[in-house]
């Protein structure tokens, strides 16, 4: 199982909690991150964030490609780990909570753009395996990969995938205990504290590397 939770960040209300909200540097103010499903289409120019759970301990790698209405994709980039964030520490484990991008990055935030008319999504890569991937060089900021060693990953490791979406949960806001669980490699949330808002549930061997793919698609 891995866990992914989008938060469409809107502009804060009074009643929002002051301690979870996120500096805008715009003309609002500051911004409040809400849950929104992983099939929800964003508007160009929306302001998300995206958190990863893994119910397996490993090493979690989060890649980024540009899809185009034609089926094609633009290059790879390695966003997670980078050196900015824990350290480029990307041990995962049942609890640990991980967020793109990370708490002390600034902007705080991915900002949806088109970086073409034909493009339609930016496809996140979650992989988590069980050993650091070799060869591979962390920098402090993100790099591009191979394309081809990408399509190797996906067609060694690519699984069937069910999607369960925790639809109770959409629209509810970020919480101080997943503020703290992002902030803190040792805290871990709890079973009492907010599930992932999107379970992949994935049919793999034990052992096997975790491989989802997450489009974040973008309206025209």
């Amino acid at each position: 199982m891995v866990g992914v939770t989008i938060w469409r960040l809107r502009e804060s209300r009074p009643d929002d909690d002051k301690e979870v909200r996120i500096p805008a540097g715009d003309a609002v103010k500051e911004w409040t991150p809400v849950r929104i499903a992983a099939d929800t289409t964003l508007s160009e120019g929306q302001k998300v964030r995206v958190a990863v759970e893994s119910a397996r301990s490993g090493y979690l790698y989060v890649i980024d490609r540009e899809q185009y209405a034609d089926g094609a994709f633009g290059a790879p980039y390695l966003l997670f780990p980078v050196l900015r964030v824990r350290g480029g520490n990307n041990k995962v484990a049942a609890g640990r909570l991980i967020e793109i991008p990370g708490p002390e990055d600034n902007p705080r935030y991915l900002t949806m753009r088109m970086s073409r008319p034909d493009q339609v999504a930016e496809v996140l890569i979650l992989l988590v395996t069980p050993n650091p991937l070799p060869d591979l060089k962390i920098e402090r900021n993100p790099i591009q990969l191979s394309p081809a060693q990408v399509q190797a990953w996906e067609k060694k490791w690519g699984a069937k995938v069910e999607r369960l979406e925790a639809r109770r949960q959409l629209g509810k806001p970020y919480t101080r205990a997943e503020k703290q669980a992002a902030l803190a490699e040792t805290r871990l949330l709890t079973y009492e504290e907010p599930l992932p808002q999107t379970m992949y549930r994935l049919q793999v061997k034990p052992g096997d590397p975790l491989l989802v793919k997450v489009p974040l698609r973008i309206a025209k």
